[in-house]
């Protein structure tokens, strides 16, 4: 018994010591257990740590890259908005228009117009054959605006039709109303009937008296204005070569003009435009029809020419053929006067002008000859801006006195001319019109030479962008 209780007492005081010693191995190996999967879990989350680096990084890279793609697209939008193609822009108004939409910089503004007429006509002439002709009449190309400032004004204009390509060129520095240079070549602004724009005739044709009388178009320097709270008074005073067309002068002598036009009513096209087509009052010759209200226009002008050389150089007109008519020699002065009044309603207008010229020889004891002429036009619509009847009148006397026309020479004495038309307006304005004239002319001689008469139908139609 005594043993059996001494191995009892012995086995309790070793059992807690395996136990204990137990319980210490289990709980290193859970230690060590928990410490691998701490190593694990430090591992995968290194892992995905790395992975969430390289993640954020990739946005990274994509964000500089998306940052970098918008500011260029930013930059190239910059670049566009600012490049010059972007500061034009195209239209139509009365005319293809190329305008700068910087006006505060560079202002620029091409117009670019075509106007096309082609014309059928039956001319009878005594002692000749009927001439029967269609013809190309005008194709009138035309470039005209402002460049890089807003009161300087240019235009070009060509008819490849005509013998003369080049009709204007010509540059206007209009930076006040009242004063301002234009040189180049252009109309000379003289009588009403040539500075009236080809495209607005209210007849096919210009009269017998614009053909004798008129300057047409020529090289030179002009300085011209308005006076007057509303700009109704336009002047213009000039120098030209006097050689007519693109004439180039090889002499000294030169063309001096000058025109003054004063324009009443409520139409405003009485008006100066200093970016007109010509020098006042819009271009000179006013529309003579189309009133809004009634308008009331007056104008006259001057042009002498001294020792004036037919040849060497030929003014526009029928000065040279008079002189030579009239065998006057090569020194003479050469002088015109113009005067005209217009009045037009909506319904209903009227024009008349007065042309006189002297031309006085400085050798041969031979008088001066004093040629004179005068027109009467007027127009009613019959229905309105549609359909219009016009009729003109226009008479020339040339001077045949004895002191001016050499013994036995016969010559034109005198001129007549009366002549109907109707118009049909497609656009209700001057721009696509169909014309129809007749012309009955009479050309009376001295010397008892016979009459010779014309008699002319003219047709036309008008097409004008």
């Amino acid at each position: 018994m005594k043993t059996l209780a001494k191995l009892l007492f012995a086995a309790a005081l070793v059992l807690p010591l395996f136990v204990t010693d137990a319980a210490a191995q289990s709980t290193k190996q859970q230690i060590e257990e928990l410490q691998e999967q701490i190593r694990q879990l430090q591992q995968q989350n290194q892992q995905q740590i790395q992975q969430l680096q390289q993640q954020v990084q990739t946005l990274q890279n994509a964000q500089q890259q998306s940052d970098q793609t918008l500011s260029q697209i930013n930059q190239k939008q910059v670049e566009s908005e600012d490049a010059w193609y972007n500061k034009f822009m195209a239209k139509y108004d009365s005319g293809f228009v190329f305008e700068s939409t910087d006006k505060a910089g560079m202002p620029f503004k091409m117009k670019f117009g075509i106007l096309a007429q082609i014309q059928g006509y039956v001319n009878d002439t005594d002692d000749e054959n009927v001439a029967t002709n269609f013809r190309l009449r005008r194709l009138e190309l035309s470039w005209s605006g402002i460049a890089f400032a807003p009161w300087f004004y240019y235009k070009f204009m060509i008819d490849p039709t005509s013998s003369q390509l080049m009709k204007d060129m010509y540059f206007t520095a209009q930076y006040v109303n009242t004063i301002g240079p234009r040189i180049g070549q252009w109309k000379v602004p003289f009588n009403k009937e040539e500075l009236q724009s080809s495209s607005a005739l209210q007849l096919v044709e210009r009269s017998i008296v614009n053909e004798q009388f008129s300057l047409e178009r020529d090289r030179g320097f002009t300085l011209q204005g308005a006076l007057g709270a509303h700009n109704n008074f336009s002047y213009a005073v000039g120098i030209f070569n006097g050689d007519g067309i693109n004439g180039t002068s090889v002499d000294s002598n030169m063309l001096y003009v000058g025109r003054i036009q004063l324009g009443l009513g409520g139409d405003g096209d009485d008006k100066f435009d200093a970016n007109g087509t010509y020098a006042t009052a819009k271009d000179y010759g006013l529309t003579p029809n189309f009133a809004k209200a009634p308008t009331f226009v007056i104008g006259a002008g001057g042009s002498t020419l001294p020792g004036l050389n037919c040849d060497v150089k030929e003014p526009n007109g029928g000065a040279c053929d008079r002189i030579a008519a009239l065998e006057m020699g090569t020194d003479v002065d050469f002088s015109q006067i113009t005067g005209d009044i217009m009045f037009k309603m909506p319904w209903f207008n009227i024009e008349g002008e007065y042309d006189g010229r002297w031309l006085n020889p400085s050798t041969g004891g031979q008088g001066t000859a004093y040629d004179q002429g005068f027109r009467v036009q007027a127009g009613v619509f019959l229905l309105p801006k549609t359909f219009e009847f016009a009729a003109r009148y226009a008479y020339i006397d040339y001077d045949t006195s004895g002191s001016v026309v050499p013994p036995g020479v016969s010559l034109e004495s005198s001129q007549w001319e009366l002549t109907p038309g109707v118009n049909y307006y497609l656009s209700k304005s001057h721009k696509w019109k169909v014309q129809l004239s007749y012309s009955f002319i009479r050309n009376e001689y001295t010397q008892n030479a016979p009459d010779i008469d014309e008699n002319i139908v003219r047709a036309q139609v008008q097409a004008n962008f």
